[in-house]
């Protein structure tokens, strides 16, 4: 909504420059004056949202374990003045717009179906056991059942999503400086089914994030998922696996695959601050029009951001 708010107010301000003062601003003022009616709107609809509640939010783990790559040097608000204005730019990406008018037109059949029905879908069981799809010790990076912890609240689809990295005891997530996708640890990790079921979506042509460790979200990539599957695994129930790399998934739409088959290799593809799988389960097959679902993983059962989890 930020993005649909700034760009119409962008181009209104930019006509009234021009028309009624006949200046044209340069370049870098109109990319600055972009970013500043961005986080301008994010803040007023985030307002405006939190109005008379009282929720309050835990501090993410995150903020005290180490930043990846060369860019910790510079500190966290560099980061974020770094990641978050080129995921911005995706808005100017014509791929990545319909994307985002898809979601937001999506969101609101997914909420039409969630009202009246918040409890319901909070406390959901679901029709099958998931185990984690990975094997190994993995860090949650993101995610939780609650507000407070979810990987994205208000995104409906990926409200109770998961994003998993690989990292040592200190939660640092690569060996050397973090600049080659091969530092990482989770790189090119298998990424396996958590449940059986049938393949009803497969994107497996875009290449990794550029600039890995500095930052950079990849604006010019055709999906902001990047490359990823989407496995039915039982009705209404559609397990999403995203950011993969590109080449790795050797499954196609209409294949079967079983709890525990590799159906990719985690990587670092389309919206991906560095590398890392990103998992949820939601309605739908598809990302746009889906409602996320609360899922419990056998052996390890209800899992948040900052928990260390062991799979075999």
């Amino acid at each position: 909504m930020p993005i649909v708010c700034a760009l119409p107010s962008y181009f209104l301000l930019l006509f009234i420059s021009r028309s009624a003062f006949d200046y044209d601003p340069s370049g870098w003022l109109k990319l600055v004056g972009y970013f500043l009616l961005y986080f301008f709107f994010a803040w007023l609809l985030a307002k405006i949202a939190n109005a008379g509640t009282e929720l309050e939010h835990e501090r993410h783990p995150a903020h005290y374990w180490p930043i990846s790559g060369p860019i910790r040097y510079a500190g966290k608000y560099i980061f974020f003045l770094t990641f978050y204005p080129t995921l911005i730019l995706s808005a100017f990406n014509p791929f990545q717009f319909v994307q985002q008018m898809r979601q937001i037109f999506g969101q609101d059949k997914a909420a039409k179906r969630l009202k009246g029905n918040e409890a319901e879908n909070a406390n959901y069981q679901t029709q099958v056991e998931y185990r984690l799809p990975f094997a190994g010790e993995w860090l949650v990076f993101n995610g939780g059942l609650n507000e407070a912890t979810s990987h994205s609240w208000q995104v409906l689809a990926q409200r109770y999503a998961y994003d998993f990295v690989q990292a040592d005891a200190d939660y640092r997530r690569h060996r050397g400086q973090g600049a080659r996708l091969r530092d990482y640890f989770c790189y090119d990790q298998p990424i396996l089914a958590a449940a059986a079921g049938e393949v009803v979506d497969v994107v497996d042509k875009i290449g990794p994030a550029p600039l890995v460790g500095f930052g950079m979200a990849d604006f010019l990539c055709r999906h902001f998922a990047g490359n990823h599957v989407v496995i039915r695994h039982a009705d209404g129930e559609y397990g999403f696996y995203a950011h993969l790399i590109k080449g790795t998934i050797p499954v196609k739409i209409g294949d079967r695959v079983q709890a525990g088959e590799e159906i990719g290799r985690c990587g670092h593809t389309g919206h991906s601050s560095e590398p890392h799988l990103h998992f949820h389960l939601q309605d739908t097959p598809s990302i746009f029009t889906g409602m996320g679902l609360p899922i419990r993983f056998q052996d390890v059962g209800e899992i948040t951001r900052g928990q260390r989890v062991v799979a075999t």
